[in-house]
């Protein structure tokens, strides 16, 4: 396909502008209010650079992060229309940083749509560039040095891209050449006084007007974003997590004290008196990778909110009527004095990621909140939750290492705060520090509520889900589609696609399982299940309610586990010897409509058998 601005740009012409909103600034209504203004303001644009390029990299970053929290999946069919219009490749240049940032992108929504063609490209690239890796000097003067990561920015383009696909490979060349590469930079840009980056060595000994080293502020957000797009998916068990952690610790303290009192940051860092205009795409970068480490428990949430929220409202401050956003400093390698009104979409993107973290932050706050993710750090899970319970099913890569379930796993919660981001990035969720813990074991069953098909006294079932997508991300729900490869059920091959959708407030997912098969009977018999535990009280169809309803100890944490299947209209119990289910007959194509869930005895809201069955009994008959 020939790649064209124009197509590119009427692709995006197509979305308009949202309105908008009255509630409060960090409000999670308000805060996705504001992303999608600024988002459909540049949508609208014509393009102003390459579309391949960094500038458009940065943009769509801050797109995906919209599209993993907004109720439209138009941002994220417009990151496909840009994938499609450049036929998947990085940009030109083999081996310089800034033309591999758009293969984040085409990372990311390969883990969400498991196409092959997404990343071709990217790894054929890569790959090349390690058969064929440069060793030179990082020497901004030397040449050729722009060939490795002599640039403090590089850290934000190019990093982020090789761990993506190191996550989706399972190809560790990938990440040890990260690891290296980044150390390498790190080694030579990095102030160990001042706790920043040097743009490039050229800066070494020059010095502002008041005397002070020359610290570029977008620069610095360039690596402040890098760092947390890394330690974002940077496996919890890797050697070296501890040296990104410190550094994005020393960063994030030493910028959160050079914060101007309207909230941004200047171009000079620590010259501000001397670039008194406010500057957009070093502050969004900050204020993302700030609310980051808040959002994962690496910053202290009383000494950093403050700052994020301040830095929040100066950046949504910045955003005119029409959703443009301001006083972003144009294209450059240092401080500069600019135009106050320009704008560009590298700070837009900026401004997405950090608007993405904010409504994560504001999820915290609000009395019930929904929310769900996509989490490859750890073999490519996709975990939900409330106020109330923790969910997650397993992905791709955990069936590369043999582990086979799509089964769903139970978070057991005892606080009504979100927790899966932080659990995830702590990689410490089998102990409970005060929060809950999970115990709930899995393996190949069907765990609490996965389904399948049965056939001839045995149940047949997918393997890891294939394919996802978020459809409403919070505050108040959270509704994600999965997708499974085909799997055989007598000679028959059987596709089947489920739809959660969890409210807030609630211990029960509704779930909409739809089967497909070509040939073979025009109906099948479906089932939801929940596993037997030695020692637990065998699930058992409670007709009055009608549910199926587990009970059992917890593993660890004290306590007990309520689990349970309603499935409302006619279903029948069928049982195997470590399963038991609510069997239901389906039509090809039909969905099977239930509800799953679990409620753990600790988190104040059942303390006994018998009032998880008068909660079920209740909710049924809301459904009637």
């Amino acid at each position: 396909m020939k790649t064209t601005c124009l197509s590119l740009a009427a692709c995006l012409l197509l979305f308009v502008p949202a309105q908008l909103q009255s509630a409060p600034q960090d409000a999670p209504d308000a805060i996705l209010a504001a992303m999608k203004r600024a988002a459909d303001w540049q949508l609208a644009q014509p393009p102003r650079h390459k579309t391949d390029d960094w500038t458009y990299g940065a943009l769509y970053a801050g797109m995906m992060a919209l599209s993993h929290v907004a109720d439209d999946l138009k941002y994220h069919n417009a990151m496909i229309a840009m994938g499609e219009a450049h036929q998947w490749k990085p940009a030109r240049r083999i081996y310089h940083a800034d033309d591999h940032c758009v293969s984040q992108t085409y990372l990311e929504l390969y883990f969400q749509h498991r196409d092959p063609a997404m990343i071709a490209p990217t790894i054929e690239r890569f790959d090349y560039i390690l058969t064929n890796r440069r060793t030179g000097e990082l020497n901004f003067r030397i040449k050729g040095n722009q060939e490795r990561w002599s640039w403090c920015d590089a850290l934000f383009m190019a990093p982020p891209a090789w761990l993506r696909l190191y996550l989706a490979t399972g190809d560790k060349r990938y990440l040890d050449f990260m690891d290296a590469e980044w150390q390498a930079t790190s080694d030579y840009l990095y102030d160990k006084e001042e706790h920043l980056y040097f743009r490039d060595s050229t800066y070494f000994d020059r010095r502002e007007a008041n005397g002070k080293k020359i610290f570029w502020s977008r620069g610095n957000g360039w690596v402040m974003g890098g760092l947390a797009r890394v330690l974002q998916m940077l496996p919890p068990e890797h050697p070296r997590r501890s040296f990104y952690i410190g550094q994005f610790r020393q960063m994030s303290a030493k910028i959160a004290s050079l914060q101007q009192g309207d909230g941004l940051w200047r171009a000079s860092l620590l010259d501000p008196e001397s670039y008194p205009l406010k500057e957009t795409s070093g502050s969004g970068f900050y204020t993302f990778a700030l609310a980051w480490g808040i959002n994962r428990g690496l910053l202290d949430r009383a000494q950093y909110e403050p700052v994020v929220k301040k830095a929040w409202k100066g950046l949504v401050d910045c955003v005119n009527a029409e959703g443009k956003l301001e006083h972003v400093q144009p294209i450059g390698a240092d401080p500069k004095k600019f135009d106050p009104t320009h704008s560009d979409v590298y700070g837009v993107g900026a401004f997405l990621l950090a608007g993405s973290e904010m409504y994560r932050l504001a999820l915290t706050e609000a009395p019930s909140a929904a929310y769900g993710n996509f989490l490859p750090q750890r073999k490519d899970d996709f975990a939900w939750e409330n106020d109330r319970i923790a969910f997650r099913i397993y992905g791709p890569a955990l069936e590369r290492t043999g582990e086979i379930s799509s089964g769903i796993d139970v978070w057991a919660k005892r606080t009504r705060k979100p927790v899966i981001e932080r659990w995830y990035f702590e990689a410490d969720y089998h102990k409970d520090h005060g929060e809950g813990l999970d115990f709930y074991k899995v393996g190949p069953s069907r765990g609490c509520g996965g389904t399948g098909i049965a056939q001839g006294g045995k149940v047949y079932a997918a393997n890891n889900f294939v394919t996802w997508r978020i459809l409403v991300n919070g505050p108040s729900r959270v509704v994600f589609e999965v997708g499974y490869a085909p799997y055989d059920v007598a000679g028959v091959k059987v596709q089947e696609t489920r739809k959660f959708t969890l409210e807030s407030g609630s211990h029960l997912n509704r779930v909409e399982t739809r089967f497909v098969w070509e040939g073979g009977p025009g109906a099948m018999d479906a089932v939801a299940g929940i596993v037997k535990r030695e020692g637990a009280t065998k699930p058992e169809l409670v007709s009055a309610i009608p549910a199926l309803v587990g009970w059992e100890p917890a593993a660890s944490g004290g306590g007990h586990l309520g689990s349970a299947v309603i499935m409302p209209g006619t279903a029948t119990l069928f049982e195997t010897t470590d399963q038991a289910f609510l069997q239901a007959s389906v039509k090809r194509g039909e969905a099977l409509v239930y509800y799953t869930g679990a409620a753990w005895t600790r988190s104040g809201d059942f303390p006994d058998r018998e009032s998880w069955m008068l909660y079920l009994q209740a909710f049924a008959s809301k459904l009637n």
